[in-house]
């Protein structure tokens, strides 16, 4: 077995803002790098194997500071990005429904395999990025501990694929920033045993509890 968490980005100001961010590159904000820190200072003592990492600079930075500790390089892959929202990035929920009536509602509807107006659908990024994690924990073995940084779509697309789970209640999984999950990765018959855990965030400024409402994406 091999347990793997699942960790997402730092906030950003389009998280503190609440637009869609998608594939732009946008980088931690002042509070995404503390919340960073102290995710990598509560998993300063988890042995990990290897950390790995989108490339946008979000979620790397973000592996960075976990990763620091352990003194372990990061390795990122593309694959690993968040879903591309296309014409709907950098525009807030409310902005999209106003300019494109009834296509995000559509989108959310679905059953995976919509795509956002010139960008990707959940299926797309489910098949991209558990192809990536099959390929990477293809590399280690029993008894090895992989953490991968990535984004709150992405992630949920990656845990709905370890756990065969269906695209159409994708949304029902909460990811806040710098939240962990962590799945016993067996190749098959896999087991999520923690889920969008803020532990290394309680009581600081602006930490969300696990049954807040989702405000960002």
């Amino acid at each position: 077995m091999i347990k793997l968490y699942l960790v997402r980005h730092g906030e950003t100001d389009g998280n503190a803002q609440q637009w869609y961010q998608g594939s732009t590159d946008v980088p931690l904000n002042a509070r995404g790098i503390v919340q960073a820190k102290y995710l990598g200072d509560f998993l300063k003592d988890e042995q990990f194997t290897a950390v790995y990492s989108s490339d946008l600079l979000r979620a790397e930075k973000t592996a960075e500071l976990v990763a620091a500790p352990h003194r372990l390089p990061v390795t990122t892959y593309a694959e690993l990005r968040e879903i591309n929202f296309g014409e709907w990035e950098g525009h807030t929920y409310n902005e999209i429904i106003e300019q494109w009536p009834g296509e995000i509602e559509a989108f959310y509807e679905s059953d995976g395999t919509m795509r956002a107006r010139g960008g990707e659908s959940f299926a797309e990024v489910e098949e991209r990025a558990m192809t990536k994690i099959r390929d990477i924990l293809a590399n280690h073995g029993d008894g090895d501990t992989v953490l991968v940084v990535s984004h709150g779509a992405t992630i949920r697309c990656l845990i709905f694929g370890l756990l065969g789970l269906k695209l159409t209640r994708v949304w029902c999984f909460q990811q806040f920033n710098t939240a962990f999950n962590i799945i016993d990765y067996y190749g098959t018959k896999n087991v999520m045993t923690v889920m969008n855990s803020t532990r290394h965030l309680e009581g600081t400024e602006g930490h969300q509890e696990q049954w807040s409402s989702m405000v960002s994406l």
